[in-house]
């Protein structure tokens, strides 16, 4: 099992991102680990269907408040 641990704030830009693009069925929630100082979290999604790749669009919901 994979759990993620996202702060109240991460859950409302999660909320207005999947309000936002009504049109997206899939998205991806991925703890890049990118960050030494904490957590960063991002979203990603394919918007464009044009484009040939799994996903185009990635949206940053790190808060950088529990760092």
């Amino acid at each position: 099992m994979i759990s993620l641990a996202l702060t109240r704030k991460q859950l409302l830009q999660l909320s207005q991102i999947v309000e936002h693009f009504k049109e997206v069925e899939w998205f991806i929630i991925e703890d890049t680990g990118t960050s030494a100082i904490g957590p960063t979290m991002q979203v990603s999604f394919k918007l464009f269907d044009d484009v040939d790749k799994d996903v185009d669009t990635v949206v940053d919901i790190t808060d950088i408040r529990t760092w």
